[in-house]
């Protein structure tokens, strides 16, 4: 089914017109006979109107979404846990603010219990009510789930734009209430966003740097065949940014190769031991690299040297 197929039946299995489903979603009568016959394809906001006139999800308009989860990735499980909620299918239990003192977080969720309607929970003989049961997050045993404070702060921030919603009164003088709630949905959305994604990455797509393992191996066979670590890079699957990250790394090496220190490290002294360590070796870095402006070209040189070494060339 279509969109246009979808507004139709709806119409049908409601039992009202064309006029009255304008009427209901505030939606042009002309605009909703274009859409049944498939002269106009509706927006993302007209059917947005639909769905908040109508009390509908998108799916009733758009159909399924297309899912790939399969709980590989942490983000996977972070989607359907933010789905359950939306829908009201899981219900935060605790309220209140999270504790960076101590590290609380809100872990518990019920069922809603609505659901009783349609489903019963039972092990073996005994039927549990769903009032009973109760859903903790693993962030204990899953070290996945360690970035689950930022779950905590979603939560935290849809409790304070709610709670500066029902406020008579406002007080702060730097943001109005509207400036407050904006900024707390803006956190949450962000926190959920990065959520989703936990675990995601281009790697998933692209070849890349899989471990310092199989990157040595790589780069042995790249020397081998007649490249160096610079064409190593070049033949990588992987993002442009993550190779200019690989080839800063080599400059980077170079360099502390070029930079000899008089002393070693004072890994055994006290921290102003090896601060002024640092502070001396990152003078010496900021002067090589004004004495040498072309110490990308020359740490390229370097790779290729090193590589023509390696296989006992002259």
């Amino acid at each position: 089914m279509n969109v246009a197929d979808r507004i139709k039946r709806l119409r049908e299995l409601f039992g009202i017109t064309a006029n009255d489903l304008a009427k209901i979603t505030g939606i042009h009568p002309v605009s909703i006979r274009k859409y049944e016959t498939n002269k106009m394809v509706p927006g993302i906001d007209v059917i947005d109107k639909m769905c908040e006139a109508l009390k509908l999800p998108r799916m009733i308009f758009e159909g399924f979404p297309k899912q790939h989860t399969d709980y590989q990735f942490t983000g996977d499980f972070y989607q359907q846990l933010f789905l359950l909620l939306d829908n009201k299918t899981l219900l935060a239990d605790k309220e209140g603010e999270y504790n960076f003192a101590t590290g609380d977080n809100d872990r518990f969720f019920s069922i809603n219990p609505q659901l009783a309607r349609y489903i019963k929970i039972k092990q073996g003989d005994k039927e549990i009510s769903l009032d009973e049961l109760h859903i903790e997050i693993n962030t204990e045993e899953y070290d996945a789930l360690e970035n689950y404070d930022w779950f905590t702060m979603y939560l935290n921030s849809l409790e304070k734009a709610q709670k500066a919603a029902q406020k008579d009164s406002w007080d702060d003088e730097d943001e109005t209430k509207e400036e407050y709630i904006a900024r707390m949905m803006e956190n949450a959305e962000r926190h959920r966003f990065d959520l989703m994604l936990t675990d995601h990455s281009w790697q998933q797509y692209m070849e890349g740097w899989v471990s310092g393992e199989v990157a040595s191996n790589a780069i042995e066979a790249e020397i081998k065949a007649g490249g160096d670590y610079y064409s190593y890079v070049e033949k990588l699957d992987a993002p442009e940014k993550e190779k200019e990250k690989l080839i800063h790394a080599y400059e980077k090496a170079y360099i502390d190769e070029m930079v000899q220190m008089d002393e070693e490290y004072p890994g055994d002294k006290g921290r102003a031991e090896k601060d002024a360590w640092i502070e001396k070796k990152m003078a010496l870095v900021d002067q090589f690299k004004e004495d040498h402006p072309d110490y990308p070209e020359l740490a390229r040189k370097h790779a290729a040297e090193n590589a023509r070494k390696a296989r006992g060339e002259a």
